[in-house]
């Protein structure tokens, strides 16, 4: 090969299309097929890789692109990633910025609405050394339609409305120290001990009745 043709591969090969043929997650590598060449295993550049690191790994079919200093593919690295026919941008929103993920999650934040939102089709946990704070300017609603549990004390600096029944397990005990007003019946172990409840056999007067039987 004549030195002009040399010059001429090595300048083809400093940037090329290509697709991801086969990756290695373990050793973070990956074959890239562009044109007739399929190159050996070299590394996709990620995000961050510093302090702060990331994993984004790029996927089978993907279309990146192939940065080569010298023109040597073998010292090639993958940049991620053009959209494809196949694998169109998931919004053509300019507010939005979006991740779409394989099993159907998406995070979606749309700054002209100023919205964020997370879909997800499994779960989600947090942990955190600290506290955690949710300020609102408006109301917080939240819709569990499986229940809810909270493993720790409650304290509630606000009026509590409760649109359902409100149980108490036997054996625990409910202490009040302000005053308890009812507007409906009120029961004791099955007996009505409300201000429409009666006595038989109480005389007028100074007695005092015995109670609740």
């Amino acid at each position: 090969m004549n030195n002009a043709a040399e010059l001429l591969r090595l300048i083809n090969n400093l940037i090329r299309y290509g697709t991801i043929a086969e990756i290695d997650h373990d050793a973070v590598r990956v074959r890239v097929r562009s044109g007739d060449a399929l190159t050996d295993w070299i590394r996709w550049q990620e995000q961050r890789a510093g302090q702060t690191r990331t994993w984004n790994p790029p996927s089978l079919g993907e279309q990146v692109v192939l940065l080569a200093p010298g023109g040597e593919l073998r010292a090639a690295s993958v940049l991620m990633s053009l959209n494809t026919r196949a694998t169109p941008p998931p919004s053509a929103d300019p507010n939005v910025t979006m991740i779409e993920l394989p099993d159907g999650a998406i995070i979606h934040y749309d700054h002209g609405a100023h919205h964020l939102q997370a879909t997800l089709p499994g779960t989600a946990t947090v942990k955190t050394k600290g506290d955690i704070v949710v300020n609102t300017d408006a109301a917080l609603t939240a819709t569990a339609a499986g229940g809810a549990t909270i493993n720790a004390n409650v304290i509630i600096n606000g009026d509590v409305t409760l649109n359902g029944n409100l149980s108490q397990p036997s054996g625990k005990t409910a202490t009040m120290a302000g005053d308890v007003k009812f507007t409906g019946g009120v029961t004791s172990n099955g007996k009505d001990i409300s201000s429409s409840h009666t006595h038989d056999d109480v005389k007028s007067g100074g007695d005092k009745t015995g109670g609740v039987t």
